[in-house]
């Protein structure tokens, strides 16, 4: 007789099921653990923690990363900027004469629309993983800061 026990739980989900989560979350990399958890319960009808979902999701490689924010740059707005670049390549002398400045806006709300996404080391800048945002007004802090070559 073996009395030793074992050092984890026994496994509650087939290898199928877990192809199935890495599956849902690798089409669609928003998708959350509970989504996945009620797909799964649908489909076996068995129900899976989220913990185990995430769990699952680790160790085939995903984490749970903040999504890239970027705003939805239209072709004219690469054109003016490539545009730009073109214009100040050759300048030498007259980068001591520009600032260069930043604004970040704080938000004050419990709830800043950062949703997380399930990705693969390297895949930050994939389209899938990065959420487009439009500026609107917010209730929040501004904060503003500037930076020049030399101090005027």
């Amino acid at each position: 007789m073996d009395r030793r026990g074992r050092s984890h739980p026994p496994q509650c989900t087939t290898s199928r099921e877990d192809r199935q989560m890495v599956r849902m979350e690798v089409t669609d990399c928003s998708v959350t653990s509970r989504t996945v958890a009620q797909h799964i319960e649908s489909v076996t009808h068995h129900s899976v923690s989220t913990c185990t979902i995430r769990r699952c999701l680790q160790k085939n490689g995903l984490s749970a990363r903040r999504s890239w924010l970027g705003l939805p740059l239209t072709q004219n707005h690469r054109r003016l900027h490539r545009q730009w670049c073109d214009e100040r390549r050759t300048w030498a002398a007259k980068w001591n004469e520009i600032v260069f400045t930043d604004e970040s806006c704080i938000c004050l709300q419990h709830h800043d629309g950062r949703i997380r996404v399930w990705r693969h080391r390297g895949e930050r800048m994939l389209n899938s993983c990065v959420m487009h945002r439009h500026t609107s007004p917010l209730p929040g802090i501004m904060q503003w800061g500037d930076i020049t070559l030399a101090h005027l």
